[in-house]
Parts: C-alpha cells; sequence; structure tokens
C-alpha cells in the first residue's frame, strides 16, 4: 500500500513538472506574438478541480499568430498537453471537447464566448494512429503542415499536433519535451537558449533546458564532456556536479602552487646549505693545513735538540 501511494505521488510530481515546463514551452513557440496574447496556466472550468492545461487568449481577434502552431487560433485556445509518459486517445478527445462546452457555458453570461471564437489543440510527442484512425472514419482530416493534423466538422475547430514530426529548426522549444533528445536536437535547444536576448524569455527557457538535461541525461553529458562550444556558465547548470569539480580542482591547483613554492624555498635553504657547508669545509681544510704545518716545525724543532 505504501509503495502505491509512494508511486502516485511520484507520478503527479513527474506530470506537474512535465505540464508546468511545457506551458513555458508554448510560450517561447510564440513569444514573437507575446504583447497580443494571455496566458492562463491550469485554467479552473468550474469549482471542481476540472483544470485546463493552458488557455491562450488573444488580446486582439485580429492578431496574427507567426508560428504555424497558432495560425488556426480564435479568440479562446484550449491546449492540452500530453507528457511522454500519458496517452491521447478517444476518451481523452472527448474530455477536452467538454472542457470546451464547459469553458463556453461558465462564462457568467449567455453567449458571452461564442463557439465559433473557441479552438481546440492536442498535443503530443508520439502520433495518436489510432485516435487519428477513429476521427478520420467520422470527419475530414486535413494536414498543412508536418506534424499538425485539422479535424473538420467538430463543434469546434480542433488540431492534433504530433511534436515528433514538427519540424526541428522552427520548433525548438516545444520538441525538446521529450526523453529521447539526440545530440544535433540538443545543441539546437543550448544554441537557441544561449541565443535569446529577453532576460525574461531566457529566465523561462531554462525550466525547459534543466528538465530537457534532466531526461536526457548521457546526451547531455556528452556534449558537456566532449568539449564543445558550451560555455562554463551553460555546463554548470547542466551539471552541476561540475563546479564542484571546478572548486576541487582549482583547490588542488592552489594546493599545489603552494606545494611548489615550499618546494623551491626548500631548495633554496639546501643550496644555502651546500655553500655554507663549502665554507666549512673550507675553513676545517685551512685549519687542517695550519696544524700539518705546525706539527711539521715541531717535527723539525726536535730533531734538532
Amino acid at each position: 500500500m505504501c509503495g502505491c501511494r509512494k508511486d502516485i505521488g511520484l507520478e503527479i510530481e513527474n506530470r506537474t513538472q512535465w505540464h508546468s515546463t511545457f506551458c513555458t514551452s508554448m510560450e517561447l513557440e510564440l513569444m514573437e506574438n507575446e504583447s497580443g496574447l494571455n496566458y492562463e496556466k491550469e485554467y479552473s472550468l468550474s469549482e471542481e478541480p476540472l483544470r485546463i492545461d493552458l488557455l491562450i487568449i488573444k488580446k486582439n481577434p485580429y492578431e496574427k499568430i507567426k508560428n504555424e502552431l497558432g495560425a488556426f487560433f480564435r479568440g479562446y485556445n484550449i491546449i492540452e498537453f500530453k507528457s511522454p509518459d500519458d496517452k491521447l486517445n478517444i476518451d481523452t478527445f472527448y474530455k477536452v471537447i467538454a472542457y470546451a462546452c464547459l469553458y463556453k457555458s461558465e462564462t457568467g453570461t449567455v453567449d458571452g464566448i461564442l463557439d465559433t471564437d473557441i479552438t481546440i489543440t492536442l498535443i503530443r510527442e508520439q502520433k495518436p494512429t489510432k485516435l487519428l484512425q477513429q476521427l478520420s472514419e467520422k470527419y475530414h482530416m486535413a494536414t498543412t503542415g508536418r506534424g499538425i493534423y485539422y479535424i473538420e466538422g467538430l463543434l469546434f475547430p480542433l488540431q492534433i499536433v504530433v511534436t515528433q514530426e514538427l519540424d526541428s529548426s522552427e520548433h525548438v522549444w516545444l520538441k525538446s519535451m521529450t526523453r529521447s533528445m539526440d545530440i544535433c536536437q540538443a545543441e539546437k535547444l543550448l544554441d537557441s537558449y544561449e541565443s535569446l536576448q529577453d532576460d525574461k524569455y531566457h529566465d523561462k527557457a531554462r525550466a525547459l533546458v534543466n528538465l530537457a538535461s534532466d531526461v536526457n541525461t548521457f546526451v547531455f553529458k556528452q556534449i558537456i564532456l566532449g568539449g564543445g562550444k558550451m560555455n562554463e556558465e551553460l555546463k554548470e547548470m547542466l551539471l552541476p556536479e561540475l563546479g564542484e569539480l571546478k572548486q576541487l580542482l582549482a583547490a588542488n591547483q592552489m594546493e599545489l602552487a603552494e606545494n611548489r613554492v615550499e618546494l623551491e624555498e626548500n631548495r633554496v635553504e639546501l643550496e644555502e646549505n651546500r655553500v655554507e657547508l663549502a665554507k666549512n669545509r673550507a675553513m676545517i681544510a685551512e685549519k687542517d693545513a695550519v696544524i700539518a704545518e705546525l706539527r711539521r716545525r715541531l717535527a723539525e724543532a726536535g730533531a734538532m735538540n
């Protein structure tokens, strides 16, 4: 029983980590339209704990979204994200439709938000093949971009985004929400992170980079230890133990320098001792010579007597 509770807790914690970072990735994807969008994370649909992962509201209905993910956005856009551990199936589809209906009905005024002004986006890394097949049997399906599937004929306009199929150069942030990142993809993420000029987005991207490195540790360690162009600050952010190793190395280098100084002092002292010893030996040699001379003279004097 305790084990089950622990697993549930870890599952909730894992889901929270993925979903909070996902909202950040969407803000980064759509940052070119920052001034025209409001983001409301885990928007509460009612007093009950029913929440939309992300609600994106266009401040200006004529705002044109530059990123293809938001090309079909209208005034109110409901986003449902599925982490690599979540499933996207027909029940999820109907649940999100229900979310949209609840959102429409609980605005406080009758027809306060028109159904024609609401869109739904389902996002998942892996392609939900079975769901797409089921929907294609009932509705018309179209795609205008790689990894983006439009389902037409529903109560609300709906798109399914398969991040695995998105263009890597155009969707660096969203494609980083994966456990199967390769070195090329990781380097693109790091380049994009370092090139961000706006401090606000730089801080948001840090959370995304941290998550990507946490769940793709081997790939990022390869980049860090491979001696790439990554700066030291970024290396330490991704691999904190590098900072500790760096401090330890600095301490060892300082100790080595101190030992070298002490060794040099000892060498100088030894050399001085050698010079002093040579002097003493010279003095002793002179004294021995004097004594020898005295002995010789004494011997000569004794012989004369």
